[in-house]
């Protein structure tokens, strides 16, 4: 094989092999892309984009008191999802916070964004923060807070979460003594069992079974005339 057969022939073998490296690595990014899609078709499998949210569980405050005690505590509420990491929630709080011989029954509104950091999964842990207001059921009087809290979620069934969690709330104004408590902001925690409940997302379900291509797809079977 003389020099220009040689060139002609590395020149081919190095084309052929720089062609299916680029088909190698377009395929290698569709498989990736179709595994995200897929797996946020387990999100909708498994979860939705809608959550009714209840808890139940004890409160108590955090600071120099003495005699404090666990309450009693509920939650009811409702979830939205902004993608199948990331949801925004509203949820309505019930809670009593004893210490000495003092026992008071106060109400919170709380907004807040949670993370799920596996959607696509059974069992995931979550964590979530934000803003709410504090209410005195008897005096009438309201200060703001903050809240930050952790915890996991594990299906029962299919659309069904049972969830434990942690939270911790500080109050950005003691002068309206929201709490009968001393002359720092007021900090509590509360903590509970819960369910979620999942519904809603069949148009996103729906989508995206239509935009993967599956074998089903790029091999339909025809039927016998």
């Amino acid at each position: 094989m003389n020099t220009k057969s040689r060139l002609l022939f590395l020149s081919i073998l190095f084309s052929v092999l720089s062609i299916n490296g680029i088909i190698a690595q377009e395929d290698e990014e569709q498989s990736s892309e179709d595994e995200k899609e897929f797996q946020k078709l387990d999100f909708y499998n498994f979860r939705g984009t809608n959550t009714i949210d209840l808890g139940i569980g004890g409160s108590t405050l955090f600071g120099d008191y003495e005699d404090t005690s666990f309450g009693f505590y509920y939650r009811a509420g409702y979830k939205r999802a902004l993608s199948p990491f990331f949801f925004v929630g509203l949820t309505a709080n019930g809670y009593n916070l004893s210490y000495n011989d003092i026992d008071q029954s106060l109400l919170s509104v709380d907004f807040n964004l949670e993370y799920l950091f596996m959607p696509s999964e059974m069992f995931t842990p979550f964590i979530y923060g934000g803003i709410g207001m504090n209410m005195d059921s008897e005096t009438d009087v309201n200060a703001m807070k903050a809240q930050v809290g952790f915890g996991f979620e594990v299906l029962l069934v299919e659309k069904v979460g049972f969830k434990f969690f942690y939270e911790y709330n500080y109050g950005f104004d003691d002068e309206i003594e929201i709490l009968i408590a001393d002359g720092d902001n007021d900090k509590f925690m509360r903590l509970g069992i819960g369910v979620n409940y999942y519904f809603g997302g069949s148009n996103q379900k729906d989508k995206i079974q239509k935009g993967v291509k599956t074998i089903k797809n790029s091999n339909p079977i025809i039927p016998d005339n």
